[in-house]
């Protein structure tokens, strides 16, 4: 304890006991009030203190008498032998030894540790005789969790090349070691509150305790073990499922083996097998991995009759505790806009909407099963099914129209005459983007990304990538984002008639025109070309 900034914090500040143990952070409430108590006991010093007094000078005058520690004088000490004898009975635990110890009460003046202070004297005993012992397991008291070490991957079916990364969570009970995995996108707390909310479901029922790796969504710092700070959200998520977190050590595997257990089978009979096969959803690699641990859970132990499926079904299933009524729901909220192919993007995903909301701004909260949609005014407009498919389309077919001529410049005769004005392999190229949706809305964005380049670059070289691009089949957009760059700086071999004649007109007026004059001006004379080429086209 900072004993001289207790009593500046008393006697300058004028806070009350409590007040200081929070500032302090390193005492409690009734260590901060012995501590003035005896204070005001002694003679001196008094306060204000002298500039020469130290902490170490106040601690042996209050606490200390020659060859004993405060901690010593102030609590009661316990037999950490007993202790570790009797953690060896079956069903005793450190808390039942810790409430016969606090029992007894007050001896001599001493009165018991807390539960931490007991818990932590023990630690550093057994830590000091370096002693280990099995550690007995009972049905439905614990639960571990932690990712797999392998990632699989998701392919981009319209670009196999592409992939997402998926990580492997893990869920196992410590007694039955029957386990839960699904596979995660991304691993930030909406998505880690998600996977355990079904393995919850998974397992028909929560534990008192439940040990998570120290990861980020579930742990902010664990330095000591004693005392770690846990993500607020998953904080609240146990709370509302009335369990406990206790965490691991970190980089201390033994402190969580069945999960670590369950990653080594996993990562060796399951994942490597998988690792093999092509993956376009989420939905269908965890429908995969669920099979195969599925099979796994119901393969009896080595040397055993009995499997992890039958020693949760017959002794753990029934003493967990029962799940709340509703699951716990972390809602990430963002303002999003729709855009003119009548929908917005939240997390990778397209989702419709009707066509007065065009170009508006919207709310949306974001749940695990399904995305609400409000107005500026803060009303609920309607619900969207959440998809966790990057690039899919969430789609309500009523919000399509029925045609596009009346509802801005983005429709199909739009861009098929924004692509014929740069050629012919620019036209069949977009024509075909759009014949890969069900509706053309959803190819207005990458038909509007392909036109671009056209501007970025030039239209000749647009035109060559775009030519190539159906040669080879491959018309989309992410082949001509990769590739259109070559093409720039290629020489033009074949010019086109366009091109051809707008070379010709800008080496005729050349120097006769300067482009200040903004009649005559060479800008203006290429854009009259243009549009005479437009129009014969």
């Amino acid at each position: 304890m900072d004993y001289k900034k207790v009593l500046r914090l008393h006697f300058v500040n004028h806070l009350s006991s409590r007040e200081i143990a929070e500032s302090c952070g390193d005492c409690g409430k009734t260590s901060v009030n012995e501590f003035l108590k005896r204070f005001r006991e002694s003679q001196e010093p008094s306060y204000p203190l002298p500039p020469d007094v130290t902490n170490e000078f106040i601690e042996n005058l209050l606490y200390k008498k020659p060859g004993v520690s405060a901690e010593q004088l102030l609590y009661r000490d316990f037999d950490k032998e007993a202790v570790y004898k009797a953690l060896a009975r079956k069903g005793e635990t450190m808390k039942h030894l810790w409430q016969k110890y606090n029992a007894i009460g007050i001896v001599d003046g001493k009165k018991p540790m807390s539960y931490r202070q007991y818990c932590r004297r023990y630690s550093e005993w057994a830590d000091s005789k370096q002693l280990t012992f099995h550690i007995q397991r009972y049905p439905g008291v614990n639960l571990e969790l932690d990712y797999a070490g392998k990632q699989l991957y998701l392919h981009n079916r319209r670009n196999p090349e592409e992939t997402t990364k998926v990580t492997v969570f893990i869920a196992a009970l410590t007694y039955s070691d029957y386990f839960y995995p699904e596979g995660m996108t991304e691993c930030d707390i909406r998505n880690w509150i998600r996977v355990n909310n079904n393995a919850l479901a998974y397992f028909g029922g929560v534990t008192p305790t439940v040990t998570p790796d120290n990861c980020k969504v579930a742990v902010a710092r664990n330095k000591d073990w004693i005392s770690p700070v846990l993500n607020k959200d998953f904080q609240a998520w146990a709370e509302h499922n009335d369990t406990v977190l206790t965490p691991a050590k970190v980089k201390s595997p033994r402190w969580k083996p069945v999960v670590e257990g369950n990653v080594k089978i996993i990562t060796m009979h399951i994942l490597v097998d998988m690792e093999d096969m092509v993956f376009y959803s989420l939905d269908d690699l965890n429908r995969v991995l669920m099979e195969k641990v599925a099979a796994e859970n119901r393969r009896p132990f080595q040397g055993l009759t009995y499997s992890r499926y039958d020693l949760f079904e017959t002794e753990e299933k029934e003493t967990l505790l029962p799940l709340p009524t509703n699951r716990f729901e972390y809602l990430e909220r963002k303002t999003v806009k729709v855009a003119q192919d009548f929908s917005f993007t939240f997390d990778k995903v397209h989702y419709s909407m009707p066509r007065k909301y065009l170009r508006q701004e919207l709310e949306i909260q974001a749940g695990e099963k399904e995305i609400y949609i409000y107005n500026k005014h803060g009303d609920l407009i309607r619900a969207h099914k959440r998809s966790y498919t990057p690039k899919a389309w969430v789609m309500i077919p009523t919000d399509m129209p029925a045609e596009y001529k009346d509802y801005g410049y983005w429709n199909v005769p739009y861009f098929q005459q924004k692509a014929s004005a740069i050629g012919s392999s620019t036209r069949a190229l977009i024509d075909a983007v759009i014949r890969k949706y069900a509706y053309p809305v959803q190819a207005f964005r990458s038909c509007f990304g392909i036109l671009q380049y056209a501007e970025k670059y030039s239209p000749e070289a647009l035109e060559r990538c775009c030519k190539d691009a159906v040669l080879a089949g491959k018309c989309n957009y992410s082949y001509i984002c990769n590739t259109v760059s070559a093409y720039h700086k290629e020489p033009l071999q074949n010019p086109s008639p366009q091109s051809k004649r707008k070379e010709d007109a800008a080496t005729t007026i050349s120097g006769t025109y300067k482009d200040d004059d903004s009649k005559y001006s060479l800008r203006n004379l290429l854009k009259r070309q243009e549009t005479e080429d437009g129009n014969e086209d």
